[in-house]
């Protein structure tokens, strides 16, 4: 299961359970931290951030798209 980091925003419950301390480790679902780390009471640890895509895969992903003439 992912971990999460309580951060400085967080109130006294974070993902029903008892806020600890700025930092404290919870290891929970995706779903348990989803509405949290919208708040911002939570930081997912293990989650990398998607690459953002390039030109030449952005142009693959749309093959019918029209061809820019001048």
């Amino acid at each position: 299961m992912p971990r999460y980091a309580i951060t400085e925003t967080a109130g006294r419950f974070v993902a029903g359970q008892t806020n600890t301390g700025v930092g404290t480790i919870l290891t929970l679902t995706e779903k348990q931290a989803e509405h949290e780390v919208r708040l911002g009471s939570l930081r997912a640890l293990d989650i990398k951030p998607a690459a953002k895509a390039t030109k030449s895969e952005k142009a693959a992903a749309k093959p019918d798209a029209p061809e820019a003439t001048e």
